[in-house]
C-alpha cells in the first residue's frame, strides 16, 4: 500500500510565468517554493500512472499501470491491476481483487510515510531537500532534487524528483525504501481541477469479498 501512495508525488503542477530565466541556476529553496505554489493551486486531479518496482532484496520486477483520482482534502482513489485503495479522508478501503479480500482501517496522518497532501503540501518541513544539479535535454532544462526524511525512522530512506523548469512539473519520481526496493512512478493523461465528484472516494465491496475490519 505504501508504494501505491506515493505516486502522488508525480502530479505535475500549474504552469505560471517563472520569476527568473530559466537558464538561470536555481537553489532547492527556489524550487520547493515553486512547487508549494502550485500544488495550492490544485485542488483535484485525474491522472493515469504507471509504476515500476525493482525489489532489493532480489532484484525482482514489477510494472503496473492504473488511474488516480484525488480531491483535497485526504481524499484519494487509486485503482491499478494490483490493487484499489480509497480513502474519503476517514476511513482507508484496501482491496485486492486477486484474493478477493478488503482491509478496511482509519485514514491516519503520519509523518513518517508518504501520503497525498504530506508530499505535496509538507515537503519542505518533513524532509530535508538538497539540490543534485539542473541539466539541459531535449525537452528543456530539468532540475533533481533530493529528499531525505527528517525522521529516521521513516520507511522511506529517500526520493529523488526530476523537475521540468518553466511548468515546473515533477517528470518523474523514485523512491528508495529501507528495504533497498526502488519504486519508480510516471504520469500521464492529466487532468486538473475538473470537480471530481465525493462518490469516487467511497468502496463499496463486490459479492463474497472478505472484510477484514481494523477500525
Amino acid at each position: 500500500m505504501k508504494h501505491t501512495i506515493l505516486l502522488f508525488a508525480l502530479l505535475p503542477l500549474l504552469p505560471s510565468p517563472p520569476s527568473q530565466s530559466q537558464d538561470e541556476e536555481l537553489t532547492a529553496r527556489d524550487l520547493t517554493e515553486r512547487l508549494q505554489r502550485r500544488s495550492d493551486m490544485i485542488d483535484d486531479a485525474i491522472a493515469g500512472f504507471e509504476q515500476h518496482v525493482t525489489f532489493g532484496y532480489s532484484n525482482i520486477e514489477q510494472t503496473f499501470t492504473g488511474t488516480l483520482t484525488f480531491k483535497k482534502p485526504n481524499r484519494y482513489r487509486i485503482e491499478s491491476e494490483a490493487q484499489t485503495i480509497v480513502t474519503d479522508g476517514t476511513t482507508v478501503w484496501a482491496y485486492s481483487a486477486a484474493s478477493k479480500q478488503v482491509i478496511i482501517d482509519r485514514y491516519k496522518e503520519n509523518q513518517n510515510s508518504i501520503s497525498p497532501e504530506q508530499f505535496l503540501l509538507n515537503l519542505p518541513s518533513a524532509y530535508y531537500v538538497s539540490l543534485l544539479g539542473g541539466e539541459k535535454g531535449a525537452v528543456g532544462r530539468t532540475y533533481q532534487l533530493k529528499l531525505v526524511p527528517k525522521d529516521d525512522r521513516s520507511f522511506v530512506r529517500s526520493v529523488k524528483l526530476w523537475v521540468e523548469a518553466g511548468s515546473w512539473t515533477i517528470r518523474k519520481v523514485l523512491i528508495t525504501d529501507v528495504n533497498e526496493t526502488e519504486t519508480r512512478y510516471t504520469v500521464n493523461n492529466l487532468k486538473l481541477n475538473s470537480n471530481v465528484r465525493e462518490k469516487e472516494f467511497t468502496f463499496t465491496p463486490p459479492p463474497d469479498t472478505e472484510v477484514v475490519d481494523l477500525r
